[in-house]
């Protein structure tokens, strides 16, 4: 009976062993699910290393593959999109201290050059240095200007009371 019951528990223990072992085993699919999870939550660096390390792995995984492609991919639009913004703020600061720098000059010296007429090749190489949804201050002046015409007082007349006839109210 000890050996029935040794053989038993040794046959237990044997199915228990191999089944941690085939839990444990990882698949191109954990790979895959594991770097597609990366992605979705858009952590493309930690992606693309759980899907190259799957491609060490597994090298003829097409899934892999296909994943691994796309996020290099996205990874290069990252890098350009963070150049393409660090290039904007590096002009915008540029364009900050040459705003900056025109506000310290004497006042004397901006009304001289408020007095000089601009050629009109001029006017449009000015407009197209604005940034897009603000206005030259002469555009400002001129836009107040057209709307103080259409201006018009508003005076406040209280209702009239109604008149009385005479004739009393039926409230049924």
């Amino acid at each position: 009976m000890t050996r029935i019951l040794m053989g038993a528990t040794s046959l237990w223990l044997g199915m228990l062993l191999l089944t941690a072992t085939v839990a444990s085993a990882v698949t191109p699919e954990d790979f895959f699910h594991g770097g597609a999870m990366n992605y979705f939550s858009n952590n493309i660096p930690q992606a693309l290393t759980v899907v190259t390390n799957g491609r060490a792995q597994f090298p003829g995984d097409e899934k892999l593959k296909k994943l691994e492609e796309l996020l290099m991919q996205q990874q290069q639009q990252q890098q350009q999109d963070q150049q393409q913004q660090e290039q904007d703020k590096k002009e915008q600061q540029q364009q900050d201290q040459k705003n900056q720098q025109q506000k310290e000059q004497p006042k004397e010296q901006q009304q001289s050059k408020q007095d000089k007429p601009k050629p009109e090749q001029q006017k449009p190489q000015e407009a197209k240095a604005q940034p897009a949804g603000q206005m030259t201050p002469e555009q400002a002046k001129r836009l107040l200007d057209a709307q103080k015409g259409e201006e018009s007082a508003l005076v406040f007349r209280p209702p009239e009371k109604p008149k009385e006839n005479g004739k009393p109210v039926k409230d049924w």
